[in-house]
């Protein structure tokens, strides 16, 4: 199965992640992260095209509780938790700058 589930940070704000998820043995993979392009349609609509062109492909189900609206906390399949179930993500802050900080620098501001 290809599921797409909502994820997202400080810098990047929301993404979305596709993620396979096999039976046997149990577990599952990263496939791709969709982020959000200027001028482009919202990560939303595109992870839940790529994913459900791909689970075409592969003939397996495709799965996206939240496609229109950021939740990682939508139900998963098979009664997995969502993304900030117990994995230690919380729902991004909009940056209140519209300076871009490197992943460098933020990491510098961290160890001060």
């Amino acid at each position: 199965m290809v599921e797409a589930l909502w994820d997202g940070d400080t810098f990047h704000d929301w993404f979305v992640l596709l993620v396979t998820v096999l039976d046997d043995p149990a577990g599952e993979g990263r496939l791709a992260t969709v982020h959000h392009r200027v001028g482009g349609p919202p990560p939303g609509t595109r992870a839940a095209e790529a994913g459900r062109a791909l689970a075409d492909h592969l003939g397996v189900p495709f799965h996206f509780a939240s496609p229109d609206v950021p939740d990682d906390e939508a139900p998963r399949v098979g009664g997995r938790p969502g993304r900030a179930s117990g994995q230690g993500h919380r729902r991004p802050r909009r940056q209140t700058s519209t300076r871009r900080h490197s992943p460098v620098s933020c990491w510098m501001a961290l160890r001060a």
